[in-house]
């Protein structure tokens, strides 16, 4: 089951409970941790000493900016989980991909969910980690030792594009944590996950797709590392998954009967012959 925890700044922190324990997906600043932390401590069914895994969708502060103060609360056998492109960051062996369409996508985003901003800490994070512009991109910090930190084996993909170094489609491969999948989806970010449980048939997206309307469709993210690459990663989805409940990065979750990314609005910068970048 996955729980939206409400009011948590500027991104949506989730919380999937299952047999297995608890995994928390995306938290994103200091009091998002504090939040997480007060909903498990108000739920009698569910603790925090049963968190197995802190993961996130991709490496924006906005979704990591409190990953390790989260950490500090959990059991000491708790485990980040992070692409393997992330630790490659954490090496200086890649950097952390640039985003584009700022005033086009960040900023009507990011005074929306400026509305979830309640206390000051919600916009206190750890480092400087994760932000896409060009000098702050190379100040990357892991969010705690990096013995607490594992990597998901995308091995198991089809072998990556040699011309780019980037994988040919989007595919699943077990999290080690109940149904839970695993999706490389880039696109917002070379590094972005999605999250599907094939059983219950929920898809937590990161920012692929962000809905700002309650009982909304949701649309196609045009804040973006490449809107080529996030438009192919979106068809590929919507024609090999179904899932009924879509958890975006920002905003309300979406529902639909047979396929939430079915009635994605996809914006006419997606749509142009000449896709750019």
């Amino acid at each position: 089951m996955v729980h939206a925890i409400p009011d948590c700044g500027f991104a949506q922190a989730y919380v999937i409970s299952g047999a297995d324990g608890l995994m928390v997906v995306d938290v994103g600043s200091i009091g998002a941790a504090m939040d997480v932390e007060r909903f498990l401590a108000g739920r009698p069914d569910l603790s925090i000493e049963d968190v197995r895994f802190v993961t996130a969708t991709h490496f924006h502060i906005d979704h990591i900016g409190g990953m390790g103060t989260f950490l500090e609360k959990c059991p000491p056998t708790t485990k980040i989980l992070f692409s393997p492109l992330v630790g490659e960051y954490f090496h200086g062996k890649r950097k952390l991909s640039l985003i584009r369409s700022w005033f086009v996508g960040f900023m009507p985003a990011s005074l929306w969910c400026s509305r979830y901003v309640r206390r000051f800490d919600h916009l206190r994070v750890e480092s400087l980690s994760g932000i896409p512009l060009p000098g702050l991109r190379n100040l990357i910090k892991p969010p705690c030792p990096e013995t607490r930190i594992r990597y998901f084996d995308l091995d198991l993909f089809p072998s990556r594009n040699p011309a780019d170094g980037r994988r040919k489609c989007p595919q699943a491969c077990p999290v080690g944590f109940g149904d839970w999948k695993v999706i490389e989806t880039p696109g917002h970010t070379e590094d972005s996950l999605s999250f599907y449980n094939p059983v219950t048939r929920e898809l937590i997206c990161g920012d692929l797709v962000i809905n700002t309307v309650k009982n909304g469709p949701g649309r196609l993210n045009t804040f973006c590392w490449s809107r080529k690459i996030t438009k192919r990663t979106y068809d590929k989805l919507r024609t090999g998954l179904v899932p009924r409940i879509l958890y975006p990065g920002h905003g309300y979750r979406i529902a639909h009967p047979q396929n939430a990314l079915a009635d994605v609005e996809v914006s006419r910068l997606f749509l142009r012959r000449r896709v750019c970048p």
